[in-house]
């Protein structure tokens, strides 16, 4: 009876140690499981994509205000046709200079 509950503890206990081998993913290359190392590559994927989608959504926000700015703020509307089509206004001089 003993040598019974001997194999059976030992049996668990290879059970438990090559599950937890498979859990930290030191088999992962022979065995494809999770394991730990991937699930830190997966968080660290999500972590990326969170502040990339942070950033998008600032971007979204600032893209926003300059439409609303630019609908309804002759100033701002005036400023960004002379930045893009390089109108000058009255009384307005442009000096070019040049390395000699």
């Amino acid at each position: 009876m003993k040598l019974k509950r001997r194999y059976v503890a030992r049996a668990w206990l290879t059970f438990f140690g090559i599950w937890m081998l498979l859990l930290t993913g030191m088999l992962g290359s022979f065995v494809k499981s999770p394991g730990v190392k991937q699930w830190y590559s997966v968080k660290s994927a999500l972590k990326d994509k969170r502040q990339e989608i942070d950033d998008i959504e600032a971007q979204t926000l600032l893209l926003t205000q300059t439409a609303h700015q630019l609908e309804f703020n002759n100033v701002a509307q005036e400023r960004e046709i002379r930045k893009v089509l390089g109108y000058l206004g009255e009384k307005e001089l442009v000096f070019e200079f040049q390395a000699l």
